[in-house]
Formats: C-alpha cells, sequence, structure tokens
C-alpha cells in the first residue's frame, strides 16, 4: 500500500480514477500541466492545489469561479481546509473521495478500554472518547474547532480567537451564533449524554469556552 494520500473520482468522465498525491503540492484545474487534470467545462484552468504537509493534507482553492467544496462546506476564494480520511472534496462540479493511509482502523480487541476522556490525534484527525474512535469522523470544521479547544484545554479561549482559528478565511468576522452552534455540533458529538453538565466543553458567558480533558 502507498503511504501517500489519494483521491477517487466519484463522478463524471473519470469516475473511478485514482490519483496519488506523492508531491508536496499537486496543482488541480484544466490545465494540461495539472497534476489532477479536470474534465470539467465548470473548472477553472489553475482551480486549486493539494499541499501535502508532512503526513496530512490540505486542499487550497486559488480563486476559482465555481469553487472548492470540502464536507459540505465550500471554502472562501484563497482559502485552505485540511483532508481527513473519507471526507468528499469537489472541484466546480466534480467530486473526489480523500483517503489517508495513515488513518488505520484499530481492532476493538486493541482498545484500551482503560483510557478515559477525550484524545484528539491531529496526524490521523480522529478523535477518540473513552478510547473509542468518533465514528462518523467530524467536519473538518468541526475537527478544526476541536483542535484549537484541545491544544488550549483549562485555558479560556474567547470567541474571537476561536473565529481566527477555525475560520481564519473571514478574518474575524464571523458571528458568535456561528460560533455557538459548531461547538453544539461538537459538545453533541463528542458527550452526547452529559446533560445539562458538560463533561468536555464548558462556556464561559459573554466570553467563549474552556476545554477539560
Amino acid at each position: 500500500m502507498s503511504r501517500y494520500g489519494r483521491l477517487v473520482c466519484l463522478n463524471g468522465p473519470n469516475a473511478g480514477q485514482e490519483v496519488e498525491l506523492s508531491r508536496e503540492m499537486t496543482a488541480v484545474g484544466r490545465s494540461a500541466e495539472a497534476g489532477l487534470r479536470l474534465e470539467d467545462q465548470f473548472a477553472s484552468r489553475q482551480h486549486a492545489e493539494i499541499l501535502r504537509v508532512g503526513t496530512s493534507y490540505q486542499v487550497r482553492d486559488l480563486q476559482s469561479k465555481n469553487g472548492v467544496v470540502v464536507d459540505g462546506e465550500r471554502l472562501a476564494p484563497g482559502a485552505t481546509a485540511w483532508l481527513a480520511d473519507g471526507v468528499e472534496v469537489q472541484f466546480a462540479s466534480t467530486r473526489y473521495r480523500f483517503h489517508d493511509p495513515s488513518a488505520t482502523v484499530t481492532a476493538p480487541s486493541l482498545i484500551a478500554v482503560s483510557e478515559p476522556g477525550l484524545r484528539v490525534d491531529f496526524t490521523t484527525r480522529q478523535v477518540y472518547v473513552d478510547g473509542r474512535p468518533l465514528d462518523p469522523p467530524l467536519s473538518v470544521k468541526q475537527f478544526d474547532l476541536l483542535w484549537f479547544l484541545y491544544q488550549n484545554r483549562s485555558r479560556v479561549v474567547s470567541k474571537d480567537e476561536i473565529a481566527q482559528a477555525v475560520w481564519p478565511e473571514a478574518q474575524g468576522d464571523v458571528y458568535d451564533a456561528n460560533i455557538d452552534r459548531m461547538v453544539s455540533r461538537v459538545r453533541s458529538r463528542i458527550e452526547p449524554d452529559s446533560g445539562e453538565e458538560p463533561r468536555f466543553i464548558h462556556t464561559i458567558r459573554g466570553y467563549g469556552y474552556r476545554m477539560e480533558a
């Protein structure tokens, strides 16, 4: 098995085609020079690029006319997003599935049952709650939010800090309600049975949030 990530085309004339992402930067577009050439009349010649960062991957929109959509969310022009194993990436009207070879499935018998609490693995972009992997995985933005809180656990972080970390493309222009909704979705995934008393993510009213993991 290759140690590099790959994209598998899901629709269009190249459905089923696999592209290995072995380069540090793979150009995406209708250009003949593109490493991932799109047979898509709605795609730009230089539509996007895939960046290999260690064992992880990012996609960047290159001011394309018809955009890049990751896990149902369209990127702002020039913005980047991390790719998690199994996520769907759409360039104009062409859809791909991203596969990460480093995201291995752990057999249930090997899971450390005595591992209470929350663990977030940035390399595989996997989340473990009490030793069990979260399935299905979080969306790209949900993971980015959780990872930021996890990095700053035990510290109160403001909503302004969260907006800059999770939505850098918005340049701080993010409504508090959007942040609150995203936190609520993440909280419902990692602590669905906590009731009124949060287990991991605590709300600091009028300011932001604090994670205890």
